[in-house]
Formats: structure tokens, C-alpha cells, sequence
């Protein structure tokens, strides 16, 4: 993964308050950060740093070009494509990033199987505003390479990502006589795995960094709106024909990891007090019975409740009136 920095800071902490700084900082020895590890600031630097390459078994023709680092240190050629990860650093918004996704467990009514979520920058809109310039920067990067309009900036203001948990296989392989069947073992509270022609491809991983800096994997449960997480997240691009037969390139995010840097902060915690409340008095009803013609009448009564003195339902041994 590959962190995306400020003007004048290598993790971008600079733009961060300072307990969301040292949250960053914990995460890498920028003195050990090699130069994949940088995102560039600049078209000229990504040019040296990443090439736009084919997806080697993509099918779908629209999805067929990844990002991918050039400087990686490797032995070349390798025969495998790393593609561009970069992370993110915001508050958890909405999700649904469950094992399963939005599946219901129905094969033949489901079109697609997609965890989601969406993260904003609301309480610290510079450092979240130099994010998204980083994330529109490889967007007009891929542009350019392949020589494809943007219709407009793609990232800003929220964003939001998806990643298949299931994708349908339309061309299997020739040499593939019979469909395979899925015998992974079956939990007996989740739905059952789907079967072939649907391939599984595994949920976002949800995982906490420990006060010792050490990183375990967490339940989804344990998320909530308001968190700070950090994203690990994978330039998906899409190239649109619209119906009047005009290319243009849409670039989006896929999530791969969640991790859960600091948990939401309370009002008070923040240092927020609570307005103070005036004195409202309260009166409560009391049914007074008579017996006149042996015939029961209610009577109610206004009974003040003093200020600072305890109702009788606040008192050993007395009953309420």
C-alpha cells in the first residue's frame, strides 16, 4: 500500500489534528519508506512511478486495464502485476461489510453480491480535500495513458467503494467438464455458499491496530459511523460507451482491508459540555377516593414536587402516592 501524502509530508499526517497524527505516523518509519510506498504529486512522477497495463484474464472489456507500480522492487520481468493500493485515512460513514454483503441467499434472484461503505473528511477538511486531489490525480493519470475523457472530476465530497464478495463466471476455461461444486464447510447461521457458475472472492478483511502496534483481525460488529479507519483501496477502471456511442473513463475505488485506528469520540470526550439545564418543577397526580353512596369517585390533585427533595418513591419503605 502506498501512502498519500501533503505538500510538505510524506504520510500527510502535517493536515491531521495531533492525536490523529501520531495515529498515522504509528504506521510506518517514514526514514524506512521505500519509493513505492510514495504516492507521486505530480503527473511527471506517476509517469515514473505507475503504468496503466491489460488485466491478464479479465473478460468484461470494460474492466480491462489496471494501475500498476513500475517501481516496485522486483526482479523484471516477473510475469505478475502489482496493482496500485493507496491509503486512505478518514471516518467510517455508511456500510454494509458484511461476510456476505447485501446476498440474501438466493442465487437466482441476485444480479451482483457487493460489501460497500462510504467515508468522508467532515472533521478535518483539508487533510480530506489533499486525499481526493491525490485520488484525481491518478484518475487524469489513467486518462492520459489511455487517451480516454474524464466526464468530470471522479472523486469528491464522499466516497464511496465497493468490493464483489461473488462474481459469475460466463466463459469457463474448455477444458472444464463439469462445473465444480463448492464443498467448503458450512456455517449453520450464514447463508450456503453459492455454487458454480458464482466464485467466491473473498470478503474485506476487518482488522484493529493494538495499543502495542501489533494488528488483528476484529468482527464487523465492532465498527461503527465515526470511526477513523485507515483504507486499503484499488483503482477499479471502468470505460463507459454511452448511448449516443461516446467513450469517457470512470475511475472508483474497491476496498480490500479496513483497519480500525481510533474508535468514535463521545461529546463529552471531546471536551464539549452539556448545556446547563434550568430547574423545572414537577407536579404529579394524586387520586384521592371517597365513599359517598358507596359509590367510589376519584378525585385528582396537583402534588409540587420540591426542589431537591426525593419523591416518595425514592424513599426506603414508603410507596408513591
Amino acid at each position: 500500500m502506498s501512502f498519500l501524502p501533503s505538500p510538505d509530508h510524506p504520510l500527510g499526517t502535517d493536515l491531521w489534528t495531533d492525536d490523529l497524527q501520531a495515529l498515522i505516523k504509528s504506521r510506518a518509519n517514514i526514514r524506512e519508506l521505500q519509493q513505492w510506498e510514495c504516492f507521486p504529486t505530480s503527473l511527471t512522477q506517476l509517469v515514473e512511478w505507475a503504468t496503466v497495463a491489460q488485466h491478464p484474464t479479465c473478460t468484461d472489456r470494460r474492466r480491462s486495464h489496471l494501475i500498476i507500480y513500475k517501481t516496485l522492487p522486483v526482479p523484471e520481468p516477473c510475469g505478475v502485476l502489482y496493482p496500485v493500493s493507496v491509503r486512505i485515512y478518514s471516518f467510517l460513514d455508511k456500510f454494509c461489510v458484511g461476510e456476505f454483503g447485501n446476498w440474501t441467499g438466493d442465487c437466482a434472484k441476485a444480479a451482483y453480491a457487493v460489501q460497500s461503505l462510504s467515508i468522508s473528511g467532515t472533521r478535518n477538511t483539508i487533510a480530506w480535500r489533499n486525499q481526493l486531489e491525490c485520488l484525481n490525480l491518478a484518475a487524469t493519470f489513467a486518462s492520459h495513458v489511455l487517451k480516454i475523457p474524464l466526464p468530470a472530476k471522479q472523486f469528491r465530497g464522499h466516497v464511496h467503494m465497493q468490493r464483489k464478495v461473488f462474481t459469475k463466471d460466463l466463459h469457463p476455461p474448455d477444458d472444464q467438464v463439469t462445473p465444480p461444486v463448492n464443498s467448503a464447510p458450512q456455517n449453520a447461521h450464514l447463508p450456503k455458499l453459492p455454487d458454480y457458475p458464482w466464485v467466491w472472492n473473498g470478503p474485506v478483511k476487518i482488522l484493529e491496530c493494538n495499543r502495542d502496534g501489533t494488528i488483528s483481525p476484529i468482527h464487523k460488529v465492532l465498527l461503527s459511523q465515526g470511526h477513523f479507519v485507515e483504507i486499503d483501496a484499488e483503482f477499479d477502471l471502468v470505460v463507459v460507451r454511452t448511448h449516443t456511442s461516446r467513450t469517457h473513463l470512470r475511475v472508483f475505488l474497491t476496498c480490500k482491508q479496513i483497519l480500525h485506528l481510533q474508535s468514535a469520540r463521545s461529546v463529552q470526550a471531546s471536551g464539549t459540555a452539556w448545556p446547563p439545564s434550568s430547574y423545572t418543577e414537577i407536579k404529579r397526580m394524586r387520586a384521592n377516593a371517597t365513599t359517598d353512596d358507596h359509590h367510589g369517585t376519584l378525585q385528582f390533585s396537583l402534588v409540587p414536587c420540591e426542589p431537591g427533595c426525593p419523591s416518595s418513591s425514592q424513599v426506603p419503605g414508603s410507596f408513591a402516592e
